[in-house]
């Protein structure tokens, strides 16, 4: 992730944060919004399964 991004995430955080935030879950928001574009990104280079390929992999992992 690079300076910039991290930055842009950390100030939307902050504008949210109240009274009752507690630092896990600045530090849960932070992880969700990195899965996010890290997802993103991972489409943008076409590394996706399609729905064929999730349930017979599914049925793989759960054998």
């Amino acid at each position: 992730m690079s300076t910039e991004k991290l930055k842009e995430y950390l100030h939307q955080i902050a504008d949210q944060v109240d009274e009752n935030t507690q630092v896990e879950d600045i530090y849960d928001q932070l992880a969700l919004l990195t899965d996010i574009d890290q997802s993103e990104e991972e489409e943008r280079r076409g590394d996706v399964l399609d729905h064929q390929e999730v349930v017979r992999k599914s049925k793989e992992w759960l054998a």
